[in-house]
């Protein structure tokens, strides 16, 4: 799970109630980007909360304001229900109230202060008479330049009304938690370097807090690359098109039929030529077939099986479409890529005129090249290798999470690849050219 977010907070022990104006509320931005900077995060968290206590992890229910999915209330990291639409401005602020009875927690919403309407309900059961209440800004993290960044949101808060028991005196500040992997132990209320992330601040003056925060209050989802985990099934039939394509050339001199096919055609051009348009014809077929079927898998895992298993739109998990760019650049993108193979291999194949040979070398460029850059270069010079070699492209083209932690973008590593490709059928035709049959 992930529990960091800044919190402004006071003790109540017993039932009560907490009830708050939210008068506006940044997407969150990344840090020190400046007025008017591109929105970065729609999902950033503007709200009250009631906590048992201050450790990450502990129960929890809230109601807050997003500025791209309205009104929300969330408790115990999996549960979301909307309220009120529409985002937050000094023109259409949104009342947000919480209140206790006992262990049951209910969630109220309002656009003027006046009419009411009920949320939901959450029972945190166990919860102890004295908790933790108040205000709180989350911002998840969101990519830049296809890397994870900390963005940070602002928001501001006023009428704030208390009922109940609560605490007297000046309002408690802390930076809670921090992402929790399966249950982990965590921190409590902590510095925000202890943690590494973006600090929260607050200012108050005449009631009107002015909060920022980082972070999120949600289930830990991972990058879950769907697409890119189902399309590597497709590379099954990688080795096999890499065989055929050594095996078309290769079994020509092998049987002694090659000097009674130029004797047909002269023009060995024309030879290459052929095999190249057979060759890419039978793997494109093939491609498609299995991309085809991949595809398939995927869009029923995207939205069938994983929505159901807490990865959801409201934590940031988007099902799958078919018309969704990097769901049309991995499939074409992995057809392309097992076409190019089987003709970089029957390129090499031609030049050196033996099936073992030919499989060895394209198999050593795919398979064994990797894991010796791997092994032999610091990480520094994996990436500046790894750029020019072929066998990136498969990685990158079915990749849809992670993209700045590659080596080479998608299509530039299809180009590389294609370039490997051409230079393979160039060497191929000029030694048939040159040598004899």
């Amino acid at each position: 799970m992930n529990d960091n977010f800044y919190f402004v907070h006071r003790s109540l022990a017993g039932n009560g109630a907490i009830t708050v104006r939210v008068t506006s509320l940044t997407d969150g931005a990344f840090p020190n980007q400046g007025a008017g900077s591109v929105a970065a995060q729609p999902w950033a968290k503007a709200g009250i909360m009631l906590k048992d206590g201050t450790q990450a992890g502990s129960a929890y229910a809230a109601v807050l304001a997003t500025p791209g999915h309205g009104v929300r209330m969330q408790y115990d990291f999996t549960h979301d229900t909307p309220g009120l639409p529409g985002a937050v401005s000094s023109s259409s602020p949104r009342w947000l109230r919480l209140v206790r009875s006992g262990d049951t927690i209910t969630g109220y919403d309002s656009a003027d202060g006046s009419h009411w309407a009920t949320i939901g309900t959450a029972t945190l059961a166990g919860l102890p008479s004295s908790v933790q209440a108040g205000l709180f800004v989350a911002s998840p993290q969101a990519l830049r330049g296809g890397n994870e960044t900390f963005t940070q949101a602002s928001a501001r808060f006023d009428d704030v009304g208390l009922q109940g028991g609560w605490s007297p005196g000046a309002w408690g500040q802390c930076e809670v938690g921090a992402s929790l992997l399966g249950g982990g132990i965590a921190d409590g209320c902590a510095q925000p370097s202890s943690h590494g992330i973006q600090p929260g601040s607050v200012t108050e003056s005449d009631g009107t807090f002015a909060v920022t925060g980082t972070g999120d209050v949600s289930p830990y989802v991972p990058a879950v690359d769907i697409l890119g985990g189902v399309f590597k099934g497709t590379l099954a039939g990688l080795v096999a098109l890499l065989a055929l394509g050594a095996v078309f050339v290769t079994s020509e001199y092998r049987r002694g039929m090659t000097r009674t096919t130029f004797a047909g055609t002269p023009r060995r051009g024309r030879v290459i030529l052929a095999k190249t348009i057979v060759i890419g014809a039978v793997a494109f077929a093939v491609g498609l077939a299995g991309a085809a079927i991949a595809l398939a898998i995927a869009l029923l895992a995207g939205r069938i099986f994983l929505p159901g298993n807490g990865f959801t739109a409201a934590h940031g998990f988007l099902p799958l479409s078919i018309t969704h760019g990097p769901t049309l650049r991995a499939g074409l993108g992995s057809v392309l890529y097992l076409v190019l193979v089987a003709l970089l291999s029957l390129g090499v194949a031609a030049a050196v005129r033996d099936t073992a040979v030919g499989i060895a070398i394209v198999g050593g460029l795919m398979y064994v090249l990797p894991a010796v850059i791997g092994l032999a270069l610091d990480p520094a010079w994996q990436h500046r290798v790894l750029r020019v070699t072929p066998m990136s492209a498969g990685l990158t083209i079915q990749s849809t999470t992670s993209l700045g932690k590659l080596p080479i973008a998608p299509w530039p590593a299809i180009g590389v690849l294609a370039a490997w490709t051409a230079a393979a059928l160039l060497i191929g035709w000029l030694l048939l050219r040159l040598r004899d049959a």
